[in-house]
């Protein structure tokens, strides 16, 4: 299988799997703004991984990854902790959604629209 379809497949696999769970519990409610601004972060933060805007901040790729895993961890928890179960749950639905939004948007335009990068082929 070609990269480029390897990594279509991926990424769209992703993206439906989120939102079907998105999907799955909206009526627990979700706060769409919030799942806009996710979207919005969410291209964001993969345009930044594939263009090498990343490089440039400190340590290895796998010492950024680690931080932002724990630092997005611990503000769930303390998030959660302070607002409620139910604010949360919402907080959690619009990140799901604004990620398998911005993940598809993402990669119809870096993918099917213009190449996708050659960072995201070589990890396949």
């Amino acid at each position: 299988m070609k990269p480029r379809t390897k990594v279509l497949l991926i990424d769209g696999f992703l993206a439906v799997l989120c939102l079907v769970q998105v999907w799955l519990n909206i009526d627990d409610g979700m706060s769409w703004p919030l799942a806009a601004l996710f979207t919005v972060t969410t291209v964001l933060a993969t345009y930044a991984g594939e263009h090498g805007t990343t490089d440039r901040l400190p340590g290895s790729k796998i010492t950024r990854t680690v931080a932002l895993i724990v630092v997005l961890g611990a503000a769930i928890l303390i998030g959660g902790s302070l607002l409620g179960p139910d604010l949360i749950t919402s907080v959690l639905l619009a990140g799901l959604a604004g990620l398998g939004v911005g993940l598809l948007c993402y990669r119809a335009y870096f993918g099917l629209v213009r190449p996708v990068p050659a960072v995201r082929l070589e990890r396949v």
